[in-house]
């Protein structure tokens, strides 16, 4: 199945990865296809340091759970 993500589930996601949004996105990639536009990414990376704020996630970690995040989607 095909999903269209927005800018608010990806960051509930970041946010919380234990959420039912964040484990739905993570772990579920042989059940459906995430799309969204590329417009997203710049928004991750604008709003990395609000991202950080309220996730209370390291650098590295946050750093890490972007990219994670990030693989699940498919950008155009």
């Amino acid at each position: 199945m095909r999903i269209i993500v927005d800018t608010n589930i990806v960051f509930s996601a970041l946010l919380n990865a234990d959420s039912r949004i964040g484990r739905l996105l993570l772990d579920s990639r042989d059940k459906f296809r995430f799309y969204s536009c590329k417009y997203l990414q710049k928004e991750i990376h604008r709003h990395r340091d609000k991202i950080s704020q309220y996730s209370r996630l390291n650098n590295d970690d946050l750093s890490k759970l972007i990219a994670l995040v990030e693989s699940r989607i498919f950008f155009s």
